[in-house]
Order: structure tokens, then C-alpha cells, then sequence
């Protein structure tokens, strides 16, 4: 018993600080309309902005799916993610530029974009920062295939 206190205390650690992320992200003071938020479950949500300029997703035991294909870029916006636990996909155009970066920590960012031709030095740029906890965040110009998928 005294060998599984130290890995029960750890878990327990672990789901507090990822349901903190998760709760601070959906009521905190920079949650806005433009955040996605699934805990213990899957959000999509599809953006149709015409002057976006930042959204969140957050996906905590969860998936997320920000589609923002319809979505238009001025000059740049940014997307800010953190998957703990869980998977956060971010579906844009091919017309965007994209700039990924973040911190992964036993999990991982992938850039499945898919460009048909060399964009113009004047196309809008999506920044996409994140955090992965044993997560991952995915951009791709389509949705993944997959059973989830097939619902």
C-alpha cells in the first residue's frame, strides 16, 4: 500500500493541474468567444470569422476541432492550444501561411498542411502555439480519417 500512495498522489496531480487548464481557459478572464473547450469528451466548432485575430482550444481527456476554413485573415492571427491528455485538431485553408510552435512534453505537434503551389509573400500568417501534455495538436488542411471521423 505504502508504493501506491506516491503514484496515486502523482495522478492525482496531474488530472488537478489539467482540469485547472481546462477550467481557467472555458471562465477565466481571457476566455472569449473564440475558445473551444472539451473535458473528458470532443468539441468541434467551426469559425467563420471575417477578421479573426485569435482563438483558443483547449482539450483536457478530450478532442477539439477548430475548423476554421470559412474563417478570414486580415494580415495574421493567432491560435493558442493546449492538449493534456487529449488531442486538439486545427482545420485551415491552403491559402494560409502557417507558423507552429510550443512545448511538447511527452506529446507532440504535427503540421499536416498541404500546399498545392508556393503561397504570395502577402498571405495571411496563423500563428498556432501550444502546449501537449502527453497530448498532441495537429493542423491539417482536412479533417483526419479515422473511426472518430466516421460518426
Amino acid at each position: 500500500m505504502k508504493r501506491l500512495r506516491p503514484i496515486v498522489l502523482a495522478w492525482s496531480v496531474i488530472l488537478g493541474i489539467a482540469l485547472g487548464f481546462g477550467l481557467c481557459r472555458k471562465y477565466g478572464a481571457r476566455a472569449r468567444e473564440g475558445s473551444s473547450v472539451a473535458l473528458f469528451g470532443e468539441t468541434r466548432t467551426k469559425d467563420v470569422s471575417q477578421h479573426l485575430t485569435r482563438a483558443d482550444a483547449t482539450a483536457v481527456f478530450g478532442a477539439v476541432t477548430l475548423d476554421l476554413r470559412e474563417a478570414h485573415i486580415d494580415d495574421e492571427a493567432t491560435v493558442d492550444t493546449v492538449a493534456v491528455f487529449g488531442g486538439v485538431e486545427v482545420l485551415v485553408p491552403k491559402r494560409w501561411r502557417l507558423a507552429l510552435s510550443g512545448k511538447p512534453i511527452f506529446g507532440g505537434f504535427d503540421d499536416r498542411t498541404r500546399g498545392d503551389k508556393v503561397l504570395p509573400a502577402d498571405a495571411p500568417i496563423l500563428n498556432v502555439h501550444g502546449l501537449a501534455v502527453f497530448g498532441g495538436v495537429v493542423v491539417a488542411n482536412e479533417p483526419a480519417e479515422g473511426p472518430r471521423r466516421s460518426r
